[in-house]
């Protein structure tokens, strides 16, 4: 009966042979699921960070889009009234022009100096007037940045 008894040691062996790998088995598929369920929390807190920072970003947009509409229409308002003394600007110098060439007509100048100024006497009803009412000189707006031509 020795065979008996062998073949019953070599089922004990198999047996403990195997609930040796079973127990490997067993034990990699819990470190398995742990590793599983690490990296589903890191996946989760990852996708939590991005909505946060989704958010965050959201919020600075907002206030950003605000701040720049309030600096465009400063912009605007600046470049209205930067037209508007260009204007005046090209009024007055021709206003100048013509002060320069009524003094000259009228004798005023000797040599390219003035006379005393007691013997100046305008009419001012004949010198031009310059008025922002008035339109804006021809050409005039057509290399403004907004394309707008104020």
């Amino acid at each position: 009966m020795p065979s008996t008894q062998s073949a019953s040691s070599g089922s004990e062996a198999d047996a403990i042979k195997y609930g040796l790998m079973d127990e490997k088995k067993r034990k990699r598929m819990q470190s398995n699921r742990e590793s599983a369920k690490r990296s589903r929390m890191k996946q989760q807190k990852k996708m939590e960070d991005l909505v946060d920072e989704k958010a965050m970003l959201l919020r600075e947009l907002k206030k950003n889009s605000a701040s720049y509409s309030g600096r465009e229409r400063g912009w605007h308002s600046l470049e209205s009234e930067n037209n508007l003394l260009i204007a005046e600007k090209m009024c007055l110098a021709k206003r100048l022009d013509k002060f320069n060439s009524l003094i000259v007509n009228l004798g005023l100048v000797e040599n390219n100096t003035p006379k005393s100024p007691e013997l100046i006497m305008l009419n001012t009803s004949l010198l031009p007037q310059c008025s922002l009412s008035q339109p804006p000189p021809e050409g005039f707006g057509l290399n403004s940045v907004s394309g707008r031509g104020f």
